[in-house]
């Protein structure tokens, strides 16, 4: 029998990586590669005769009909409601989903997705810890199982995510206006899509008035890293106001102040960045979390029926500025 070419081969004829092709077997070619590059890909393709391995089997014998989901945290009300409305679509649809929480580990993660591979998963909702291997995410193109990004970026892949960057530009703007100057900023992981574009938004919004961070640390997403990155920034640097880059890390800065005295929002300023909708546990607060609103829930929609139509190349849902009581006027108050 005669042996099937692999991505890499096809990759080689065609004078690209193996991302590259990937990335028009996953239909994102458009707008991240040449049409002559895209055409070159194509015949490479049909010269070498490449079918993905998983095209092949659907031939012999029915799909499973389940898709696996990767997210870094279960426990976290943001994600739980990510995997709900990726469910619900999925289930609408005829399909299950195979939950599997990396708990922030990247190895972890790894092991995960080689397992759904290995389970004949009909495709993957990742929501990564940081940049995964490329060569195992090749491994999936190589068996036809599609992935789409959850959330979070993966270069060469589909993806259904927020618009952090406006979005955290728009708080920045609000946080200005109240007259804080002296601000601090706890951001997420340099690895993730996410707390990049949000901390991106924040600094081009601070920068555009004149403005520098009073203190920037990062944190990975958790409660126990805002309260860390907080309880430094409280003990060493003058800030009168911290924003962390999503809520769980924020209410880890609310848990600092309360530990140093500082009371919320007379002697700091605190905001977030997640609200979740549905079940708004940054409501419970007294005062509410200033925050900005992501619609979780929609947002795990339309990436289970991305992944489910099979083409597409991604997009991004809206998220709405809450304006709580953890920041105050100062401008009106006189500081």
């Amino acid at each position: 029998m005669k042996r099937r070419a692999t991505i890499r081969e096809v990759a080689a004829y065609a004078g690209v990586s193996p991302s590259t092709v990937s990335r028009v077997l996953n239909g994102h070619s458009e707008k991240h590669m040449r049409p002559q590059t895209k055409q070159r890909v194509l015949e490479a393709i049909e010269q070498l005769n490449y079918t993905p391995v998983k095209a092949a089997q659907t031939l012999r014998r029915v799909g499973t009909r389940t898709l696996g989901v990767v997210i870094p945290d279960i426990t976290n009300l943001y994600f739980a409601l990510l995997v709900r409305g990726i469910e619900s679509a999925a289930f609408e649809r005829g399909f299950t989903t195979l939950i599997c929480d990396s708990n922030h580990q990247k190895e972890r993660e790894g092991r995960y997705l080689d397992m759904l591979l290995s389970e004949d998963v009909e495709g993957v909702l990742l929501a990564p810890v940081s940049l995964p291997d490329e060569a195992r995410i090749l491994r999936f193109a190589e068996h036809g199982v599609r992935i789409v990004a959850t959330d979070r970026q993966i270069p060469g892949l589909p993806a259904v995510e927020v618009d952090n960057r406006r979005a955290s530009h728009e708080l920045a703007e609000y946080i200005l206006s109240l007259g804080y100057r002296q601000v601090a900023y706890v951001a997420g992981p340099e690895g993730v899509s996410t707390g990049r574009d949000r901390l991106a938004g924040f600094r081009e919004a601070l920068r555009s008035n004149g403005v520098g961070f009073a203190a920037l640390r990062y944190g990975d997403f958790t409660f126990d890293s805002g309260h860390r990155c907080a309880m430094d920034i409280l003990d060493e640097q003058a800030a009168e106001v911290i924003v962390a880059a999503n809520d769980m890390m924020a209410f880890g800065v609310l848990r600092a102040a309360e530990e140093r005295g500082r009371s919320v929002p007379r002697d700091l300023g605190v905001a977030g960045f997640d609200h979740v909708p549905h079940v708004p546990y940054a409501t419970f607060m007294h005062p509410e979390l200033t925050t900005v609103e992501v619609p979780i829930h929609q947002l795990g929609r339309a990436a289970a029926t991305l992944l489910l139509d099979g083409e597409g190349k991604g997009a991004q849902v809206k998220a709405t500025l809450i304006r709580g009581g953890t920041c105050r006027d100062l401008k009106r108050s006189g500081g």
